[in-house]
């Protein structure tokens, strides 16, 4: 009986739920970090083949623009996704709509900041980016237009960054996906267009890419007003009482997109001082164009960590984490290697997509490479910040972040760029990527006084989080043969933890019964096989139980009348450990149904 279940567990299985909701879920954040670069890739690329290289390298230094738009909006996203998949993990369905709905109130009042700001002062603008509007004079011009057509989206990118994670968590990812899509089509046809057909210059790119960027946000929107949506759209929800949580949660995105914002300030300065010509300035911008792009990988699996973590870590499950983990890193490498390979061999093509300029080729292939080369080390760091981020550690995850975006990058731009001129300034992204890696490296050496070995030597997670192996229970049902020795082992289990007869018949009886309702219920979506990660967890007096599946989703409402029903031969088990529990969650999310009880 119990060496199936340990053999299942052996087979992988216990990571079977967790692999295909991590999968499933960056996937579609990978999407959604795309949203905001996707307009200025796509607008880089038609400028710099119908407009010229001047026009390109113009717009491409209003690269930090970007960056600061996403600055207060990364603090909204990042502060309201923890604290809502928190509060959705408790059951607290009131507290997550008011921080969604004060988030969003929020991004309406800064976007609307910001696009004022752009207006009345665009010089000033310009000077917060990095640009020396004398040094260049004649990219002048490519600057201000261009401004002025994409300032007008910095309302429709503040709220798609912060709806777009809540919309991916609240079973919507399709709806998502699909509009990513959209965004793409409808700004490469507004582009062509504006350069073939309207040639409206470098404002119509600007004006195509806002337009795109709003009809994404049309699409998305409809979602939080149905009724099935877990988060809706409330006036009476705008309250300012989450502002300091949002923040305090928010505060690791602040710190490293801050310190991504001054490192792309100050490489905007360096560049540009060292630079002899407009080439070698297209050539930082096109590396900037496909940084930006190539890392959204990381940045998604990141974000995807952080919102998955929280659900382990409330649950005191160290199991679970460390399955979340080394998954995230498994995942993580091969699909960050896949596109490293892709892209440093298809570098000279890349740079072609851009100009047919020499210079400017040869120059911007180098880049491309080193990006590339970069990506695999970032991976691994955004994934362990992301990880502290999503446990509370935020000291660790903010001194990585200022170390990892601003310290490291600008002391390598300064140094190659003083050396090798260009060149340097263009693979300093790489070196600080692998100086910042066998640091951490060091850094977790130093503190665990050995080479890290495993998993747990680089979560740093509190002294005796999980409790005692002996006092959890683990097992991967999927069968009704599986659930029936379940059943057995749970009881055997409570009675050597000193749980007196009846209610360790009971647990086993509510094993039995849930884990068999769970599996004969698949999501007809997908036709897939439910397996049910099951954990048991004893201290002392109290039993903590959790289940998760990918079965089919069902309303929380009607889970609980059901187990209210007057026949007492009705679920029996269910029905009496229901109202002998503490506490009882349920919570949809990531299209997963998770069941936590406090006895």
């Amino acid at each position: 009986m119990k060496q199936k279940i340990v053999n299942s567990l052996k087979n992988g299985d216990e990571s079977r739920n967790i692999a295909t909701m991590f999968r499933s879920t960056a996937l579609a954040m990978i999407a959604t970090e795309l949203t905001e670069v996707i307009a200025v890739f796509i607008d880089g690329i038609v400028t710099s083949s119908f407009l010229g290289i001047d026009a390109y390298s113009g717009i491409s230094l209003l690269k930090p623009f970007a960056t600061i738009i996403s600055l207060a909006a990364g603090v909204l996203s990042t502060g309201c996704i923890a604290l809502c998949s928190r509060y959705v993990g408790s059951g607290k369905k009131e507290e997550a709509n008011v921080v969604f709905n004060f988030s969003v109130f929020l991004a309406v009042l800064i976007s609307g900041f910001i696009l004022l700001a752009s207006v009345l002062f665009p010089d000033t603008v310009l000077n917060l980016c990095g640009v020396d509007l004398k040094k260049m004079p004649e990219l002048n011009q490519y600057l201000y237009d261009y401004l002025k057509g994409y300032m007008i989206s910095i309302p429709a990118i503040t709220l798609i960054r912060i709806i777009g994670p809540v919309l991916v968590m609240d079973n919507g990812k399709k709806i998502f996906t699909v509009s990513s899509v959209v965004l793409c089509v409808t700004n490469i046809a507004g582009d062509l267009l504006n350069a073939c057909v309207f040639h409206g210059g470098v404002l119509g790119m600007g004006l195509a890419s806002s337009a795109a960027v709003f009809v994404q946000l049309l699409i998305i929107l409809p979602h939080f007003a149905g009724k099935s949506s877990f988060f809706r759209f409330s006036l009476k929800h705008i309250r300012p009482g989450c502002f300091r949580d949002l923040l305090k949660n928010g505060s690791p995105a602040f710190v490293k997109r801050m310190a991504g914002t001054l490192q792309a300030v100050l490489t905007n300065y360096l560049n540009l001082s060292i630079a002899l010509t407009a080439a070698a300035v297209a050539a930082k911008g096109i590396q900037g164009d496909y940084f930006q792009f190539l890392f959204s990988i990381t940045s998604g699996l990141g974000k995807t960590l952080v919102t998955m973590v929280g659900i382990y870590y409330s649950a005191n499950d160290l199991k679970g984490l460390k399955n979340l983990f080394s998954y995230s890193f498994r995942f993580g490498l091969l699909l960050s290697s896949a596109a490293a390979v892709i892209v440093f061999a298809a570098a000279p093509l890349l740079a072609g997509v851009y100009t047919d300029n020499p210079e400017t080729l040869s120059l911007t292939a180098f880049g491309i490479r080193s990006i590339a080369v970069a990506l695999l080390f970032d991976t691994c760091m955004t994934l362990v910040q992301s990880f502290f981020q999503g446990i509370g550690n935020l000291k660790h995850a903010n001194l990585l972040s200022i170390i990892e975006r601003f310290i490291i990058p600008v002391l390598s731009a300064f140094i190659l760029g003083s050396l090798f001129g260009s060149k340097g300034i263009l693979a300093s992204t790489a070196v600080g990527k692998v100086i910042l890696f066998l640091g951490f490296i060091v850094f977790i050496t130093i503190k665990r006084r050995h080479f890290p070995g495993n998993w747990e030597d680089i979560m740093l997670l509190p002294k005796g989080f999980g409790g005692q192996e002996s006092d959890n229970l683990y097992a991967v049902i999927c069968s009704k043969e599986e659930a029936v020795e379940a059943s057995h082992q749970t009881l055997e289990f409570c009675l050597q933890h000193g749980i007196d007869e009846r209610r360790s018949n009971l647990m086993a009886l509510f094993v039995e019964e849930m884990t068999r309702n769970a599996i004969m219920h698949p999501d007809n979506q997908n036709k897939q096989p439910v397996f049910v990660d099951l954990r048991l967890l004893i201290s002392g007096s109290n039993i903590c139980f959790s289940m998760m599946d990918l079965g089919k989703l069902f309303n929380p409402e009607l889970f609980y009348e059901m187990h209210k029903s007057e026949s007492p031969e009705t679920h029996i088990g269910t029905s009496l450990i229901i109202n002998m529990s503490k506490e009882v969650r349920y919570f949809s999310t990531y299209r997963s149904n998770n069941l936590v009880i406090y006895l």
